[in-house]
């Protein structure tokens, strides 16, 4: 392996052990507003908040949760699909985590 290789490795594992760290982070942080989140969007199936100049929308489908966030003001958009399962109970226990992950792609930066 070149050593051009492994430094990107290294960095791909120092970007990997920062991400899961914020989410850890975010997750113990923001539980009870994630608590809160989660039943919100249980009830009213489609919730919008705003994220460090991100225009952030969670909306519930019958088996999962999008994902989608938009900064207009750098142009950039993105948006994922999560599968839950069925039920309330499922949802309910997944979406917490699901918000932590969602933050953290909008707050960690794409190089480190």
């Amino acid at each position: 392996m070149s050593s051009s290789d492994e430094n990107g490795l290294m960095a791909d594992q120092e970007w990997d052990n920062a991400y899961f760290s914020l989410i850890i982070e975010l997750r113990t942080k923001n539980s009870h507003r994630y608590l809160e989140q989660t039943e919100l969007l249980l009830h009213k199936k489609s919730i919008e908040l705003e994220l460090s100049g991100y225009s952030v929308k969670y909306t519930l489908d019958r088996t999962g949760c999008w994902f989608d966030a938009t900064n207009s003001g750098k142009g950039i958009g993105k948006r994922s699909w999560n599968r839950f399962g069925w039920g309330k109970k499922a949802k309910r226990k997944a979406l917490p985590d699901f918000f932590a992950k969602t933050e953290a792609n909008i707050l960690m930066p794409e190089d480190l």
